[in-house]
C-alpha cells in the first residue's frame, strides 16, 4: 500500500521533470529542421533521442549519492556576479554594436550572398552529431543538475525493487522523450502540411538574414551600452 501511495504521488513529478528537462530550444529547434528538410526522419529522430535519453540517464547516474547543491549555489553566485557587473555590460554591449557595423559593411561590400552549392544527403553516415546535441542538451545547464538529482531521488524513494525503479525511470523518460516523438507522429499524419512547409522552410534557407542580425546586435548593444551607464541597477 505505502508503494501504491508513492506510485501515485511520483508519477506527475515524474511527468513533470521529464516534460522539464526536454524544454530546450536546441532540440526543438533541431527537430523542426529534421522535419521540414523531410529527409531519412526516422533515424535522425533516433539519433537526436538517443543522445538525449543517453545523456540524461548517464547525469542520473553520476549524481547518484551526490548533493550537487553546493555546485549550483556557487555557480548561481558567480553567474549574478557577472549579471551585476557594469564593465561586462558595457564590454558586450560596444562588442555587439562593432558587430552590427561589421554586420552593415559586409551587405554593402556583398549585397547578395553567393548561393552554395546543394549537395545530396549522405544516406550511408549516421548523423552523430545529432546524438552529440542531445546528449549534451541533457547534461549541460544549470537546470538539468536540480533535475536529474531530484529525479534521482524521486525514483529511489519510490520502492527498494530495482525493477520497480527502473519502471518508475521509464516514466521519466517517456515524458522527456514524448513530445518529441509526438511532433514526429503528427508530421507523418499530414503529408500534404508537410510538403508545403518543407518547400517553405527550403526558401527560408535561401533568405538573407543579415540585416535581422543587424537589428538583433544593434538593440541589445544599445540596451546594454544603456544599462551599464544607470546611475542605480
Amino acid at each position: 500500500m505505502h508503494e501504491v501511495a508513492g506510485w501515485i504521488a511520483a508519477v506527475p513529478t515524474l511527468i513533470g521533470f521529464g516534460l522539464a528537462l526536454g524544454l530546450s530550444p536546441a532540440l526543438y529547434g533541431a527537430t523542426a529542421d529534421i522535419l521540414a528538410r523531410n529527409q531519412n526522419v526516422r533515424a535522425r529522430m533516433t539519433w537526436l533521442l538517443t543522445g538525449l535519453a543517453s545523456g540524461a540517464t548517464a547525469l542520473a547516474l553520476v549524481l547518484h549519492g551526490v548533493n550537487p547543491a553546493n555546485l549550483v549555489d556557487h555557480v548561481r553566485q558567480r553567474g549574478d556576479a557577472v549579471v551585476e557587473n557594469r564593465d561586462v555590460d558595457l564590454v558586450v554591449g560596444v562588442l555587439l554594436l562593432i558587430l552590427a557595423c561589421a554586420m552593415v559593411l559586409w551587405v554593402r561590400v556583398a549585397p547578395t550572398l553567393p548561393r552554395r552549392p546543394e549537395r545530396a544527403p549522405d544516406q550511408s553516415s549516421p548523423p552523430a552529431a545529432l546524438f552529440v546535441l542531445g546528449f549534451t542538451s541533457a547534461v549541460i545547464g544549470l537546470t538539468t543538475l536540480p533535475i536529474m538529482y531530484l529525479t534521482g531521488r524521486l525514483v529511489e524513494s519510490v520502492s527498494t525493487d530495482p525493477v520497480v525503479r527502473v519502471c518508475a525511470y521509464l516514466v521519466f523518460l517517456v515524458a522527456l522523450l514524448g513530445p518529441f516523438i509526438l511532433l514526429a507522429w503528427l508530421w507523418s499524419r499530414f503529408p500534404v502540411a508537410t510538403r508545403k512547409v518543407t518547400a517553405a522552410y527550403e526558401r527560408m534557407l535561401g533568405w538573407d538574414t543579415r540585416w535581422v542580425a543587424f537589428g538583433v546586435m544593434m538593440v541589445g548593444g544599445v540596451a546594454l551600452v544603456g544599462f551599464a551607464t544607470l546611475p542605480q541597477r
